[in-house]
C-alpha cells in the first residue's frame, strides 16, 4: 500500500439551506482533501485523522454518508463523503482548506474518475 492515498470531503449543510463542500488548495489547484494511506490504519481512520489533525474538524460531529472509489493520477483511491451541520462545526478552517459551493465542487470533482458518483 506504499504511496496510496485516501480522499474525502465534508458536505456542510448551511443554516440557510445551502450546501458547501470541503476542498483543499495546493498552490493554484483546488482538489479533494487527501492523505497518504498509513498501513497500520483503515482507510476511514486515515481520512478521519487528516480531518481532525489538518483541518481541525471535530470528527465526532460529522457523519459518513458515502464511500466510493475514484482515480487520482491513475491510482484507485477510496473517497469518503461525510456530512455535517453548520451550527455544530467551528467555521475557522486552516488557510489551505475552504468550503466551496456545489457548482464549483462539481467542477473540481469532474477531474476525477469516480465510480458510482455520490448523490449530492
Amino acid at each position: 500500500m506504499e504511496n496510496k492515498k485516501v480522499a474525502g470531503t465534508v458536505m456542510l449543510h448551511m443554516q440557510d439551506g445551502d450546501k458547501r463542500f470541503l476542498v483543499h488548495s495546493t498552490g493554484e489547484a483546488v482538489e479533494l482533501a487527501s492523505t497518504d494511506f498509513a498501513q497500520d490504519k483503515t482507510g476511514l481512520a486515515n481520512i478521519l485523522g487528516m480531518l481532525k489533525e489538518q483541518v481541525h474538524l471535530d470528527v465526532k460531529k460529522i457523519d459518513l454518508v458515502e464511500l466510493t472509489n475514484g482515480q487520482i493520477d491513475d491510482e484507485n483511491v477510496p473517497l469518503f463523503v461525510f456530512e455535517a451541520q453548520e451550527a455544530l462545526l467551528e467555521s475557522q478552517l486552516p488557510e489551505d482548506f475552504s468550503w466551496e459551493e456545489p457548482q464549483r465542487f462539481q467542477k473540481i470533482i469532474s477531474n476525477y474518475q469516480i465510480e458510482g458518483m455520490p448523490f449530492f
